[in-house]
């Protein structure tokens, strides 16, 4: 116990050394170091309201001053903005977490300084910084050098090198900004990516400025041929007929409309006629039409007039040899050459269109009425013999057109009212989409339209007489980037028309309807006693029983078919790891039209007027020919035929640039094979029709100012004789940019912004001669049924005739061409005015010798190399950016 309690009081000596040791310490320690940090977080620990709004930072640290005591500075180096206006609604919050709620969305924070709050500026964190690579292309899958890859945002970035290809580091959360000249910009999100490839698509500008020529394109200033590009929204109009807009807004474009028609399934029904530059060769049935391309792939009038512009990407119209010289033997006559849209990468761009649009005649023909008509006939035959009985007598006279009288008794017929409608109403839909994906692209379009005719259609017939014609397209082209510079593109189209129309030539019954009798007979007549079971009573007399207009369009109706199906492939691959600047196509198309048509007919029932009771009103009707009258329809004729068309391609293109030249070199060859089948088809017209080609371009640039350009086909048609199966056809031309020329640039740029001068020279063959016989270096024979000679009986015997005899000296038909351009811009492109002045010298122009001697005892007009044209002209297009006028010479 002892011990312990000795042991107890020592311990308790040490403990109370201890105490006064620490108190000691403590004691020595300046105040500000301990005492003045207890009173800081006294402070921060106070209660505080505050609403403030906008107001200074250095504002709302005061109220809080003002009310808790609050002892506050900025950070000693001036980063942090006293002035830098908060907004802080508080209310019975302490100190600290007042400027926890001010501080939390701004780049500063707070510290606790001696006896003070400071606020300083945050500390940041450390970004880690990924590295990005990628390619930029364009819209066909060539690198971009150049173009410029900027964080979004900021003005951080880099170039493209010559393939295309960049690298970049950048926060995860950025994106990419890519742009280049004449091209869309776009924005790319990273999403975890490190690797993005990017496809820019050319602005509207820029299309502009990029001339679609032969197997290829070129930058417009270096054209030096006669083209001209149509912007496909300026062919938009009412009609569904896309080559009714071409007169008039084509420079260099003939064209007028023959009628306003609906329905027109071959290219001889067609209401529009147009031709490039007029018509040269005169013989009959000769090719004068131009060389229609679309998408690469030959093409009809009718499947150009079916297409909408909305599907049209690029429109061009090639005039001049220099330009049509590589198409050879399909290029006489100019070529229009259209390609439609593709697809882009980006999200998918949906858009439909519906219109209806109501028909009317412009102009209606005034005619004379009724009663006039009567009286001026009975003059005519007085006038012609005095002694003469008047046709229509004057009781007639007064009782036609009387309320007093039923209407069909005495007909006072308006027939063109009775035939047609006031307006008809037609109808278009479309729907398009595009879009894809960086290795797919797609662009596809359906359209519908339908048009009406105006012609009234009786309530009792069976089936109706008005035209109405269904055309249904659709369009699918698709861009497939099979590996790097490696794409495959497919291009499907396809046109469905549906005509229902009368049996009758429309055009026909227009014209009775101006020179029938409007008082000899009614339209149709009331049912009377014996005849009233349900059909229509056509009027007629015996004198005229076919003479109604309105029972010729009731006789029957044409059911016709038209299909027209095209599928292209093409393969791009660009071999600038072996040759920069070498790219190689090959391509394949199948083209296939069908028509097919079919006549019903009925056989109508006439009638005329027999006796009409005046008092009790009742008639009787008498029948003309009823024995020939039947109310079933019946098959009257039919027939179909089929076309088919393979084409295939390849093409070498090589462009190079070094220093102030740059060069071009395309190379083609091209076949095509066309096949068509008809019930009146010979074997030998049925044989398929070929042609070969080998095209070749050279283009030369200097300085952007001065260009040369050499070109030539060579085509082979088996239409000939050997020895001139083939022909070459050369061009060549050049242009100059005087506008870049510092004697004009320095004085006259602030009026005269561009001036272009054009020269080209060039030939440009054609086949298309007549077409029958189709070999002109064979003869075509054949039989007939003659009276056997020396008996006097019918006896006959078969002898041989000549139908056509051989030529093999026949050849081309030669189109020499020559052409002088000028393109000018004044203030800044606000006016353009360009001309074309040109003259077409056409030879050996294939037609029949007329004038041979009875003596060479020839049976048969022979065909040969006769002819010669020359046709000259100037076109002068004026343009400005609110007015464009064409006017031609």
């Amino acid at each position: 116990m002892q011990k312990n309690h000795i042991g107890g009081i020592h311990i308790a000596k040490k403990v109370a050394l201890c105490i006064f040791l620490v108190s000691a310490t403590l004691s020595a320690l300046p105040e500000s170091t301990f005492g003045a940090t207890s009173s800081v977080f006294q402070v921060i620990s106070k209660r505080v309201t505050i609403s403030m709004k906008n107001a200074t930072l250095e504002t709302i640290l005061a109220e809080m001053n003002r009310q808790a005591g609050l002892d506050y500075g900025f950070q000693s180096n001036g980063s942090v903005d006293k002035n830098r206006r908060f907004t802080l609604e508080v209310t019975n919050v302490t100190v600290e977490e007042a400027l926890t709620t001010l501080l939390k969305d701004s780049p500063y924070t707070y510290v606790l300084e001696k006896n003070r709050v400071v606020i300083i500026m945050r500390e940041k964190k450390p970004v880690e910084l990924v590295t990005v690579t990628g390619r930029v292309v364009d819209e066909k899958g060539n690198p971009i050098p150049g173009a410029t890859v900027l964080i979004q945002g900021t003005t951080q970035g880099v170039a493209t090198d010559t393939d295309g290809n960049y690298t970049i580091s950048m926060q995860p959360t950025d994106a990419l900004r890519v742009s280049f000249v004449g091209y869309k910009t776009e924005v790319i999100e990273l999403k975890g990516k490190k690797k993005i490839n990017i496809r820019l698509n050319p602005t509207a500008e820029n299309i502009e400025e990029v001339t679609v020529v032969a197997f290829g394109e070129q930058k417009k200033e270096s054209v030096v041929s006669a083209i001209t590009t149509v912007d496909a929204r300026t062919l938009k109009s009412s009609s569904s007929d896309l080559t009714t807009q071409f007169a008039g807004k084509i420079a260099g474009m003939i064209g007028w409309q023959t009628g306003g028609l609906p329905g027109a399934l071959t290219e001889d029904e067609m209401n529009t006629k147009f031709y490039i530059r007029g018509i040269t060769s005169f013989q009959t049935n000769a090719n004068i039409d131009p060389l229609i391309l679309i998408d690469g792939v030959e093409s009809s009038k009718l499947d150009l007039s079916r297409m909408v512009p909305e599907d049209i990407e690029t429109f061009s119209v090639m005039k001049d040899a220099s330009a049509t010289a590589m198409y050879g033997a399909r290029g006489a006559n100019g070529v229009i050459l259209i390609t439609t849209k593709k697809g882009e990468e980006g999200n998918v761009y949906t858009s439909v269109r519906y219109e209806a649009v109501m028909s009317r005649p412009t102009r209606e023909i005034e005619v004379v009425d009724p009663i006039t008509y009567m009286k001026m006939y009975n003059r005519a035959l007085l006038a012609r013999d005095p002694s003469a009985t008047p046709q229509y007598s004057v009781e007639r006279i007064d009782r036609t057109g009387s309320d007093l009288y039923p209407s069909w008794l005495y007909p006072a017929n308006d027939w063109y009212d009775i035939l047609f409608k006031d307006y008809s109403i037609n109808h278009r839909a479309g729907l398009n989409i595009r879009g894809g994906s960086r290795v797919v692209q797609y662009y596809a379009s359906v359209n519908y339209t339908r048009d009406e005719g105006m012609l009234k259609t009786d309530r009792l017939n069976q089936f109706k007489v008005n035209i109405e014609n269904n055309s249904f397209s659709f369009r699918t082209n698709l861009n497939i980037d099979l590996s790097a510079g490696i794409r495959l593109n497919i291009n499907t189209s396809a046109n469905f028309d549906k005509y229902r129309g009368p049996k009758a030539d429309v055009s026909q019954a227009y014209y009775m309807a101006f020179n029938v009798s409007p008082v000899d007979f009614a339209a149709t007549y009331p049912a009377d006693d014996t005849y009233n079971w349900p059909h229509i009573r056509f009027g007629a007399t015996n004198a005229a029983p076919d003479a109604n207009p309105y029972m010729e369009i009731h006789k029957g109706y044409n059911d016709r078919r038209r299909y027209s199906a095209v599928t292209r492939a093409e393969y791009i691959h660009n071999l600038s790891p072996i040759l920069k600047g070498l790219e190689m196509r090959a391509s394949v198309s199948l083209n296939y039209v069908g028509y097919y048509y079919n006549v019903y007919n009925t056989k109508p029932y006439k009638y005329n007027i027999k006796d009409y009771n005046f008092e009790t009103g009742k008639h009787q009707l008498l029948a003309i020919s009823p024995d020939g009258s039947s109310r079933t329809l019946d098959f009257d004729v039919g027939g179909s035929s089929q076309t088919s068309q393979l084409s295939y391609e390849l093409r070498g293109l090589h462009v190079a640039a070094w220093g102030e030249h740059q060069t071009s070199l395309t190379v083609v060859f091209s076949g095509q094979e066309t096949t068509a089948s008809d019930v009146n088809n010979s074997i030998l017209n049925g044989i398929p029709q070929r042609n070969l080609g080998l095209a070749m371009r050279g283009t030369y640039g200097f300085r952007d100012k001065y260009f040369l350009e050499a070109s030539f086909g060579y085509n082979g048609s088996e239409r000939f004789a050997k020895k001139h199966r083939f022909g070459f056809f050369p061009a060549v031309g050049g242009a100059w940019i005087a506008s870049k020329e510092p004697f004009l640039a320095n004085n006259t740029a602030h009026w005269l912004s561009y001036l272009k001068f054009r020269l080209s020279w060039g030939e440009v063959g054609n086949d298309g001669i007549v077409k029958n016989p189709r070999f002109v270096h064979l003869p075509v024979v054949s039989t007939v049924s003659v009276p056997h000679p020396g008996t006097a009986t019918s006896a006959t015997v078969e002898r041989a005739v000549i139908e056509s005899y051989p030529n093999d000296k026949i050849t081309w038909e030669i189109a020499e061409q020559v052409n002088l351009g000028v393109e000018t811009k004044f203030f800044n492109g606000i006016v353009e005015l360009n001309a074309d002045i040109y003259q077409e010298i056409r030879h050996n122009i294939i037609d029949y010798r007329y004038t041979m001697p009875e003596t060479t005892g020839l049976e048969k007009l022979q065909i040969g190399n006769v002819g010669k044209t020359r046709s000259r002209g100037l076109t002068f297009p004026v343009k400005s950016n609110t007015l464009s006028v064409l006017i031609f010479g």
